[in-house]
């Protein structure tokens, strides 16, 4: 059986936790070839983001093309886009491509910074959901997508999954990290509106860095084998989820702000 290939469109992040290097490490794990097309460079450690470098909007379009043209790609996953010129060229150089195309809208750092430009939110809803085969928002970005208060409880998080379904046509796979319960509930709501729910233990004492990262390229590796949507969902949470509780901590590990001062976060997924 050949390998399947992939394609990530994300940023670079310094520290290998998030961003392109997360999707390597987890393409690779899940038995793919992934591809990267690098959207942005970014200086960051777990809890800090200290700057972003974009990449030239002609350059983005040029990789992605370079790949789709090269290999047998059988999904693609986006990831930080940042701004709405690199949002129109990946759009662009998706324009005939006929796989699965699993989009996280990463807006907002973990730590808080902000990872996309505010005008670059419209371009994405009206050039990019419309194609995703699945969104994989986590409570804030499904807040900042809606206008409303993020979910703290399951319920919220289907409702605004359904509203985000309805309004793009698409998927949604809605990350219920940041719910207020001693247990992690995802949930899936298909576009004819089949609902799937998955609950996972949560991991104790840890700060996380990447996990949105590693469950949609965990998720666009699975579906690059070909599962059907809710199965490559149930294995992309299983592994994400195997991930947390086994990953790297690194005791002397402190992010330093632009001020000298330690931001504190110890773990790289």
């Amino acid at each position: 059986m050949s390998t399947p290939v992939f394609l990530s469109i994300a940023g670079s992040d310094c520290s290998a936790g998030a961003g392109a290097q997360a999707d390597l490490k987890t393409g690779f794990a899940l038995g793919c070839y992934p591809l990267t097309a690098l959207t942005c460079v970014v200086s960051e450690v777990p809890g800090c983001v200290r700057g972003i470098q974009p990449m030239p909007a002609d350059f983005v379009r040029d990789q992605i093309e370079l790949c789709l043209a090269s290999f047998p790609v059988c999904a693609v996953k986006c990831g930080m886009l940042y701004s709405p010129d690199i949002v129109r060229a990946v759009a662009h150089a998706l324009g005939n491509f006929r796989g699965p195309i699993v989009i996280d809208p990463v807006m907002i750092a973990t730590a808080g910074e902000p990872l996309m430009q505010q005008a670059a939110v419209r371009v994405y809803e009206e050039t990019l959901f419309p194609r995703a085969t699945v969104l994989t928002p986590n409570c804030d970005e499904l807040a900042a997508l809606l206008s409303c208060p993020a979910p703290t409880t399951a319920a919220e998080l289907e409702a605004a999954a359904r509203d985000i379904a309805a309004r793009y046509g698409c998927a949604v796979l809605a990350k219920g990290g940041h719910l207020h319960s001693d247990s992690c509930t995802d949930l899936l709501v298909e576009q004819g509106g089949n609902l799937h729910t998955w609950e996972h233990a949560r991991t104790k004492n840890i700060s996380t860095h990447g996990t949105g990262c590693t469950l949609s390229s965990a998720l666009t590796a699975e579906l690059a084998h070909g599962y059907p949507l809710p199965v490559a969902c149930a294995r992309a949470l299983d592994y994400t989820a195997r991930s947390i509780a086994r990953s790297h901590r690194f005791g002397s590990c402190c992010a330093l702000n632009h001020h000298g001062e330690k931001e504190g976060a110890i773990k790289v997924d």
